[in-house]
């Protein structure tokens, strides 16, 4: 796990927990409609938010962390579903993970998570992926 992490993240999750705590205070005894619309907010910003960062999450992290450790652990539900969810849910997961990778990249899947990998450095020196899509 990244260092420090173990102490950012519980310390951002009571901190999440205790706005959502004061917030529903402000909803219940004052009834203030800003409250009201917050809390609508919030619930809408994690139910779309969550889903689609998965994607930009998974690139960044063919990139700058290939191991996937961090991105396993944050976006669990996501690989469990591509790696054991119906089939059109695996294909749609797969193909958005896909989507923004570098050319030459790929990744694999476990119980465990994701891990990514770059094939251009795996392959020998004399076999080249081509430049573009177009010449496969």
């Amino acid at each position: 796990m990244i260092a420090g992490m173990s102490i950012v993240l519980p310390a951002l999750t009571v901190a999440f927990a205790a706005f959502c705590v004061w917030l529903a205070v402000r909803i219940y005894n004052r009834r203030e409609r800003w409250a009201k619309w917050t809390a609508v907010g919030m619930v809408v910003t994690i139910l779309v938010g969550y889903p689609l960062s998965f994607g930009p999450a998974c690139w960044i992290s063919s990139r700058m962390q290939p191991s996937g450790n961090v991105v396993s652990a944050i976006y669990w539900p996501f690989f469990l579903s591509m790696w054991q969810g119906p089939d059109i849910t695996q294909e749609a997961l797969q193909k958005y993970v896909h989507f923004g990778m570098p050319y030459g990249f790929g990744y694999t899947l476990s119980d465990n998570g994701i891990e990514f990998r770059d094939y251009n450095k795996s392959l020998p020196p004399e076999v080249k992926l081509p430049a573009t899509a177009k010449e496969i």
